[in-house]
């Protein structure tokens, strides 16, 4: 018993210190910051890159604290939101003061994360689900970009969004030339981001038999040009699953033998802290407690810097080359604040 009651003491203690470390570096718009570097763990070349899809992240992963500190940085999160939001309610990777914003075109990723949050915590804003529905191929699946192509959907709010991009040629030309990208980019960790916005429909009844073939056919590292990392995809299958969305039961053991088959005795998942917070988010999520789980958040506590931040790892990449990543303590303090938050009430749950 009393063993228990100090795991949880320092399990709060631990939530705290990220908590308070998220709440001294949140920005004054509400952002939080992600930094682009060109070295593979990020331990040098970090330069700040401000976007509205890092604070959509960590924005999900407080959404689990009943913590004052953390409802105060998501009221703040949202009126960022929402100063980012253009008009039909989409959303671009980089914010309205970075120098390129005018260069990358609007995308799903940003915006039905964005949109999620928004949602999530009850604020009112223009319905973009039809605008959404009309970004897809003919087999069901959502395009990344939100850019002028050879198809013809019926919906007013979609034309107004890719009339503005149309009118933009030469930006468009160079951001395809000098990215990985391409305008009918489909990408799997974004298609169930659009479905953990949407929820489950006819509509999205495509989404969710790509995802599972892409499971099956054990392609979750080359499905997604940012996401490039299995565990990515991990969290955003399971956080469906979470959401409701039984049809994922048909991987869940699959998934989970696959996770645990990374863990290591020292407790990580995966390559790294970022890698193993995902992990156990995403054994949380498929309501599964196996012993591995304990042992990554044994390995997680330990982890937390003395100023209460976990280390920065890149979490997503400018295309499949690896040229640039994106991280940020801030990103990894959210999720391992996820994990932390959730797994407290578990072992509270174990002493009542």
């Amino acid at each position: 018993m009393e063993i228990a009651k100090a795991k949880i003491n320092n399990i709060e203690t631990a939530i705290e210190r990220g908590l308070d470390f998220l709440q001294r570096n949140q920005l004054p718009s509400g952002e939080f910051k992600s930094y682009r570097s060109t070295h593979p763990t990020m331990e040098e070349d970090c330069e700040f890159d401000s976007s509205p899809f890092p604070t959509s992240l960590i924005a999900y992963s407080l959404s689990f604290s009943e913590s004052l500190k953390a409802k105060e940085m998501l009221n703040r999160a949202v009126k960022f939101f929402l100063s980012e939001m253009e008009s039909e309610s989409v959303w671009r990777y980089w914010t309205s003061q970075h120098q390129y914003h005018n260069n990358i075109p609007p995308d799903l990723d940003d915006t039905v994360c964005v949109s999620s949050v928004l949602k999530q915590n009850g604020v009112q804003f223009p319905d973009n689900q039809n605008l959404i529905l009309a970004n897809r191929n003919r087999q069901g699946l959502f395009y990344t970009w939100l850019v002028p192509r050879f198809s013809f959907p019926i919906n007013a709010s979609y034309w107004r969004v890719i009339l503005r991009e149309a009118v933009k040629p030469i930006s468009l030309y160079y951001f395809w030339k000098l990215n990985e990208s391409e305008p009918n980019d489909i990408d799997c960790v974004v298609n169930a981001n659009v479905l953990f916005y949407l929820g489950e429909s006819e509509s999205t009844k495509a989404v969710i038999d790509y995802l599972v073939r892409v499971i099956e056919q054990n392609k979750e590292e080359c499905c997604d040009k940012w996401h490039l990392s299995r565990f990515n995809l991990y969290y955003a299958i399971s956080r469906n699953y979470f959401a409701g969305i039984k049809k994922f039961e048909a991987v869940r053991e699959e998934v989970i033998k696959r996770i645990i088959s990374s863990a290591k005795d020292d407790g990580i998942i995966g390559n790294n802290i970022l890698e193993t917070a995902l992990a156990v988010c995403s054994l949380l999520n498929w309501r599964c407690l196996r012993h591995e789980l304990h042992n990554a958040v044994e390995m997680l506590l330990g982890a937390q810097k003395d100023s209460g931040e976990w280390q920065r790892f890149p979490f997503y990449y400018g295309g499949p080359k690896k040229y640039f990543g994106w991280g940020s303590e801030e990103i990894t303090t959210g999720f391992c604040l996820e994990v932390m938050t959730r797994y407290s009430l578990i072992v509270k749950d174990k002493q009542m």
